[in-house]
């Protein structure tokens, strides 16, 4: 935002649904016996009103292999070659509240975090080593996370139209 300005260049894609925590949420699949899985970022409207990217910290499943009786040392890592990170089948756990992903900007720091309980099932790695993927393009390259959500309602989501009013009616609140 400039001080002569006034304004937030963004853009809200038709796509996706939205929160008013500011995150995009894309369904990629249902599944009965697995549930929802949807593609997560930060909005567009997030990352222009944070600033740059400086670092982009995303949840981790704790390492509890040296507990693991089962545990195969001949294991493959668990990185793919796009970047992303295999969570398993079902994912690790992050209960709601619980910190999501940490970004770290030139203004400062912004935690988000899990607005319901849910599985990550696969980290977008390429934004932990190019964090200005998520400033260059929030909605492509720059997506944080892949979830299966416990319970998400998706009628608490935002369409992309009542996500530009609910930005519309932020922005009268602070005028």
């Amino acid at each position: 935002m400039t001080e002569e300005d006034n304004y937030i260049e963004f853009k809200i894609l038709d796509d996706r649904k939205y929160s008013k925590g500011h995150l995009w949420y894309q369904k990629l699949d249902s599944d009965e016996e697995t549930g929802d899985l949807f593609k997560i970022g930060v909005t567009d409207f997030l990352q222009a009103e944070l600033g740059d990217m400086i670092r982009v910290v995303l949840a981790q499943q704790s390492n509890v292999d040296e507990y693991d009786e089962f545990n195969d040392d001949d294991d493959e890592s668990d990185q793919i070659g796009t970047g992303a990170r295999d969570a398993g089948a079902s994912g690790h756990e992050v209960l709601e509240e619980e910190t999501l992903a940490t970004l770290r900007t030139s203004n400062g720091r912004h935690v988000i975090y899990a607005p319901v309980a849910c599985h990550v099932v696969e980290l977008n790695g390429e934004v932990e080593d190019s964090p200005e993927l998520v400033n260059e393009d929030p909605y492509i390259d720059g997506w944080l996370m892949n979830i299966r959500p416990d319970e998400l309602d998706e009628e608490d989501l935002l369409t992309p139209d009542e996500y530009m009013d609910y930005l519309d009616n932020l922005y009268q609140d602070e005028v």
